[in-house]
C-alpha cells in the first residue's frame, strides 16, 4: 500500500540536557517539552544573540562546542542536508519515571534560548505532537534508549510500522496509511525481547514455573539463557533460550543441572522433549497467546489485532 507518509522515518531522543553551567534539571526539561509540544536539544548561545540561520548556527557552534556529540544531535534536529528529522517523522522520548511518549514532527527547526527554553536548555527544537504511551513498549525501541547518544534514528522496519500503527491509535485517525507488514505470523512482528516475555508468561501460566527476575537483568553474552525459572512444587531449575531467527540445536543444551526450554520461530536442528531439553512449538505458543490475549503486553495485543484485521 502506498499511503500517506510512506517515507516517514523513526527517531529516539534523550531529553537530558545539562545546560551551559551543568545545573539544568532534566525532569523540568521533559516537562517543558510535553507542555510546549516540542522535542529539542541544548547546545545554545545563552547570553549571546540568537543565530538567524542554519548556516550561522553551524559557523558559531563549530567554534564554541567541542567533540562530535553536538553535531550528531544538531544534524538530526536541524537537518541541514535533509537527512535528519522531517515533518511527519515519528519520535520517541522518555521521562525520568520511565514513561514513554510518541510524537509526530510538525514543524521545521526553531531556535530560542530566551525564558524557559534557555532555563531548561531546550533551545534547538522541533514542534512535535507528543502523546503519552505507557511504560511497556517493544524491545526494539526500548533498546535504543540504552545508548547515550542524544538523538538517533531507529533503523528497524517493524518498530517503524508499530510506531505508525500506535500513533494512528493515539490520534484517533489513520494518519499513516502505509502500515502493511510482510510476515507470515505473529512472531515475525515481535522482537527477541517480546518473545522472551511471551515464553516466560507461557511457562509460568501453563507449566507451573516461577520466573527469577534478577536472572534476566544480566548482560553477559557468554551465558546461554535469557533467564532462569524454578518449578513451583519441586524447586527444580529451568532455563529459557530464545532466538528470533536462527535455528537452535538441542544438543548444545544438555550439560546443565536444570531443564532448557528452547524457542525459535526459525525451527530447530532436531526437535526434542526430554528431561534436559524441550523445543517449544510455535503453534502451541501462538495458541496460548490467543487464549490468554488479555494477559499479553499491550503492544503485543496490538500486533495480534493487526493480524486479525489483515485476516492472517
Amino acid at each position: 500500500m502506498n499511503g500517506r507518509h510512506s517515507d516517514c522515518t523513526l527517531w529516539r531522543i534523550h531529553i537530558r540536557p545539562s545546560g551551559p553551567n551543568g545545573d539544568v534539571d532534566p525532569r523540568k526539561s521533559v516537562e517543558l517539552c510535553l507542555w510546549k509540544k516540542v522535542v529539542g536539544i541544548g547546545w545554545g548561545f545563552q547570553g549571546e544573540k540568537s543565530p538567524r540561520s542554519v548556516k550561522e548556527f553551524y559557523q558559531r557552534a563549530e567554534k564554541k562546542f567541542s567533540g562530535k556529540s553536538w553535531k550528531v544531535a544538531a544534524n538530526a534536529i536541524i537537518s541541514p542536508d535533509g537527512r535528519g528529522m522531517r515533518v511527519d517523522d515519528l519520535a520517541w522520548i522518555r521521562d525520568l519515571e520511565g514513561n514513554y511518549y510518541l510524537g509526530r514532527i510538525k514543524g521545521k527547526w526553531k531556535y530560542n534560548h530566551t525564558g524557559e527554553f534557555g532555563e531548561h536548555d531546550i533551545v534547538n527544537m522541533r514542534s512535535c505532537d507528543l502523546k503519552k504511551v505507557d511504560k511497556r513498549i517493544p524491545g526494539a525501541i526500548v533498546n535504543r534508549f540504552v545508548s547515550g547518544q542524544t538523538v538517533c534514528r531507529i533503523h528497524d522496519s517493524t518498530a517503524l510500522i508499530f510506531s505508525k500503527l500506535f500513533y494512528n491509535t493515539l490520534a484517533g485517525r489513520n494518519y499513516y496509511e502505509d502500515v502493511d507488514v510482510k510476515g507470515p505470523n505473529i512472531f515475525s512482528l515481535l522482537s527477541a525481547e517480546d518473545m522472551e516475555d511471551v515464553i516466560g508468561l507461557y511457562l509460568q501460566h501453563e507449566r507451573n514455573y516461577m520466573l527469577i527476575p534478577s536472572t534476566r537483568s544480566r548482560r553477559n553474552d557468554t551465558v546461554r539463557y535469557e533467564y532462569e525459572l524454578i518449578e513451583r512444587q519441586t524447586g527444580k531449575r529451568a532455563f529459557v533460550q530464545v532466538r528470533s531467527g536462527e535455528r537452535l540445536n538441542p544438543r548444545d543444551y544438555h550439560d546443565s543441572d536444570g531443564k532448557y526450554y528452547l524457542f525459535s520461530p526459525g525451527g530447530y536442528e532436531k526437535e526434542e522433549n526430554s528431561s534436559k531439553v524441550e523445543t517449544l512449538q510455535g503453534k502451541v505458543v501462538e495458541n496460548f497467546m490467543h487464549d490468554q490475549k488479555r494477559k499479553m503486553p499491550r503492544h503485543i495485543r496490538m500486533w495480534m489485532e493487526y493480524l486479525k484485521v489483515r485476516g492472517v
